[in-house]
Parts: structure tokens; C-alpha cells; sequence
């Protein structure tokens, strides 16, 4: 039989009843005081078994309603535990708030300096690494676009002093040459408003956050040799299939004038700034690293439209189907990519407006044609840093993108150029650059789609 909590009360009631009832009869084993003092018996005066049974009646109904006091009590705490614990467990939200429930990312280990480095994708937001790592921890920041307001303007501006306070808060530094560096949290920021605005962020490539202005990142060279073994018989040997490449930070630069009348008279200044130069850095950003640049090659990233070892499919011509991506896609399989690492399909939006002019084939019948279900859920990022030669000739890319690695470093600096426009137009200069790279870390995980007549 099983004991319960009740069965021990009642059991511990009996035993007391038996020694009260022997201290009343004149053989105690305890002291009748020490029965009087818990009120289980009279401490003076006579008592007979109903007066003891009434007592103890009166006991154990007290201790029951003290036991159910105490349970009620255990259960408010415990849910009130419960609720605290799912609040703390719950997803922080907006740009200022708590990154430490944050999704997690991978970090890798550099070699060399043997510090961490941070491998974000583009759900993941350098700022939030930034804060956690300690940079302005607690600091509320201004938007970026209100610190370019306040570089601009200056002095001239109505809340100068609160934008000095802000500066220095931010570490925002002054160099020599007149620009301002701004570091840490605050240029994870801007940083991660580039990236939003970037296509290759948005197919799936990686970001890589720089503490130097060169790391190293192994990447694939060939697929491991595998073979059976034959007991007693040497191991064959295999080429190596892993090498180096070097991520090298390179400067990007962003050029943008305003008349001064404008930088002072206009009420959205700080938006129109920010997304101004967001959005053009974004497009100059994708565009290297698709296609390169041709003048000084060495000074920009390498573009992936060139990418020695890469898959391709050449000749298309005008398109009457979406063979070409179907074959674009089967290049990726055949070098054992699964299906399911095949990412989007990026190009001109000359393309996009191409295939989506294009009907069944069936005479008289004008209903658009349909995509295979495969390349119809690939998705498709249409952008005009892709390459479009002459109007009429595009260039398409469908890749593993997690393979491609955007080195940028923490810091975005910042020229405010007075003197060379003020005299001659009355207008201001600003000028922003950053320090970025990309490498492919397998070129068999790329594949180009070649020569298609979009015209």
C-alpha cells in the first residue's frame, strides 16, 4: 500500500493521543505542561476522551487548512516563476533593444591572431555582434542618417550641441584630413543598412567582419580523392583538395553633393542622406563583386562572373524557355550539390522582363508560360548591378551563395567636403567609403548563365 501524506498525519496524531491520554491517567512520558503549552490538553482541570477527541478533531482541521494555505502559496510562486521565465525567453525586438537572445551564428578562428571571427548571414546584424562584444554597451544610438545631418551641418545646425554630445558618445574621431571615423556599434549599423539594401546579402552570401586588413580563409580546391582499400596495399596518393585565399580590404567610395540651401532647409535631411548613400554604395558593392571592374582590376573585389573554375552554360541566345536555368541547375547537381543548396538566380531585370513575356508556344494562345516547379521556386533577385552588355545581351548567376564570403571592416569613415564646392556653387560635398572584399570559397558551387539576348 502506498503511504501518503495524509496516513503519516494521522499517524502522528495517534501517537500524540496516546501519550495525552497516558498523561492524563497519571503514567506522562512527556510532561502534561508540554502538552498544556501546544493546547492539546487543559493545563489544569480535568479532561475526559471526549474533551481529547474534540481537541484533536480541532488540530487536525487546523492543520489541514495551514497545509492548504501553504499549497496555494507554492502554486502562486511557481507560476509566477513560469511567467518570468517566458518572458525572459521571449525574442527581444527594435534596433536599441537586448541582442542577447539573438540568433546564433558560426564563428570561426583566425589562424593567426587566434581571435574569433564572426560568420553572419543576412538575418544577422553586426550590431548586434558589435554590442555584445562590448562596444557602447547601454548607449542608445542615434540613426545614421541624423550623424550625417550633424557632420554636414555643423555648427548650423539647431541641435548642434546635442549631435557634439552624440559624437562623442559614439566615439565618432576627427582625423588629420578633416573626415570622421565611426566605429563599433554605430558603423555596424550602417554596415548592416548596406547589407540590407545588397542582393548578394539577400541570395545568401556571408558577411565576414574584418579586425585587419587582410584574413585568411581556406576554401576548396577540388573534391577529396575516395578509393577501397586493398589490405597490405599502399594508399594511393590524392591532390590536395583544400587552399588559401586571402580576404584584402578594398575601398569603396561613395560621392554624393547637396546645395547648402537644401542641407539646411530640408525636413527629412537625415533620411534623405542615409538612404542616398546607402543605396548607392549597396548597388556599387553588388556590382564588383558580380562582375569586377575593368579600370584597376587589382584595387577592387574580384567578380564572380569571371570566377576561374566556375560552372557555366554558354551560347543561349534568346530564350524560348527557362531551359537554360534548368541546365544551369543540372551543372550544380552533377558536381554533387544537393537540390536543396541551390540559391537564387541573380540578374539584369532585362531578363526578368523577357521571361516574363514569353507564352506557351500554342498558336493564339497568350497565357504565360509556366517554369518547371524546380526553377519556378528558385528565387530571383533582379538587379542592375548584373551584367547587361550593350541593352541586348545578360548575363545570369545561380550559385550555392553561402560559398561567397563579403569581408567588410568595422569602420566607416566619413569627408565632409566644404572648401571644394562652397566657393563655386554653394554646395557640400560628402564623401563615405568603406573597406570590403569578397572571395569564393568553391568555385564549383557557382555557375554562370551566358550570352542571353534579352533584345
Amino acid at each position: 500500500m502506498k503511504i501518503t501524506r495524509n496516513h503519516l498525519t494521522f499517524g502522528v496524531l495517534a501517537v500524540v493521543a496516546v501519550l495525552a491520554v497516558l498523561a492524563i491517567a497519571g503514567h506522562p512520558m512527556i510532561p502534561p505542561e508540554a502538552f498544556a503549552g501546544l493546547g492539546l490538553i487543559p493545563f489544569s482541570g480535568e479532561i475526559d476522551l471526549k474533551g481529547i477527541h474534540e481537541v484533536l478533531t480541532k488540530q487536525g482541521d487546523a492543520f489541514d487548512a495551514w497545509k492548504k494555505k501553504q499549497e496555494a502559496k507554492l502554486e502562486d510562486l511557481e507560476s509566477t516563476v513560469l511567467d518570468v521565465a517566458k518572458k525572459a525567453g521571449r525574442p527581444s525586438m527594435g534596433l536599441n533593444a537586448d541582442h542577447s537572445q539573438a540568433s546564433t551564428h558560426e564563428t570561426w578562428v583566425d589562424a593567426k591572431s587566434k581571435r574569433p571571427v564572426q560568420v553572419l548571414t543576412h538575418g544577422d546584424r553586426l550590431a548586434a555582434v558589435s554590442t555584445k562584444s562590448g562596444d557602447q554597451s547601454g548607449t542608445k544610438m542615434p540613426s545614421m542618417g541624423r550623424v550625417m545631418r550633424g557632420l554636414v551641418l555643423g555648427g548650423r545646425a539647431d541641435d548642434h550641441e546635442q549631435l557634439a554630445d552624440e559624437r562623442k558618445a559614439m566615439s565618432i574621431s576627427s582625423d588629420p584630413a578633416g573626415g570622421y571615423t565611426v566605429g563599433g556599434s554605430l558603423a555596424g549599423e550602417w554596415i548592416d543598412l548596406v547589407r540590407a539594401e545588397m542582393v548578394l546579402s539577400r541570395a545568401g552570401a556571408r558577411t565576414i567582419p574584418m579586425e585587419a586588413g587582410e584574413l585568411t580563409i581556406a576554401k576548396v580546391t577540388g573534391d577529396p580523392t575516395i578509393s577501397w582499400h586493398v589490405e597490405n596495399q599502399p594508399l594511393p596518393e590524392s591532390a590536395p583538395t583544400f587552399g588559401a585565399v586571402t580576404l584584402r580590404s578594398k575601398t569603396v567610395v561613395c560621392h554624393c553633393k547637396l546645395s547648402l540651401e537644401l542641407s539646411q532647409d530640408s525636413a527629412n535631411i537625415e533620411q534623405m542622406l542615409q538612404s542616398v548613400i546607402v543605396k548607392a554604395m549597396a548597388n556599387a558593392i553588388d556590382s564588383c563583386g558580380i562582375n569586377g571592374v575593368s579600370t584597376n582590376p587589382t584595387n577592387a573585389p574580384a567578380g564572380i562572373a569571371e570566377l576561374a573554375g566556375r560552372n557555366t552554360v554558354t551560347g543561349i541566345g534568346a530564350p524560348t524557355s527557362w531551359d537554360f536555368v534548368t541546365d544551369g541547375m543540372y551543372e550544380l547537381l552533377a558536381d554533387n550539390m544537393p537540390m536543396t543548396n541551390i540559391g537564387a538566380l541573380v540578374a539584369h531585370p532585362a531578363l526578368w522582363k523577357k521571361m516574363r513575356k514569353l507564352k506557351t508556344g500554342i498558336s493564339g494562345d497568350n497565357t504565360p508560360l509556366t517554369a518547371p516547379d524546380e526553377v519556378a521556386k528558385l528565387p530571383k533577385l533582379w538587379t542592375t548591378a548584373a551584367p547587361l552588355v550593350g541593352g541586348t545581351t545578360a548575363k545570369g548567376i545561380i550559385a550555392d551563395w553561402r560559398d561567397l564570403l563579403f569581408g567588410v571592416r568595422r569602420d566607416i569613415t566619413v569627408h565632409v567636403l566644404r572648401e571644394a564646392h562652397m566657393g563655386s556653387n554653394l554646395q557640400i560635398g560628402v564623401l563615405a567609403y568603406a573597406r570590403v572584399d569578397f572571395v569564393a570559397t568553391r568555385a564549383a558551387s557557382f555557375c554562370t548563365l551566358e550570352d542571353i539576348t534579352v533584345a
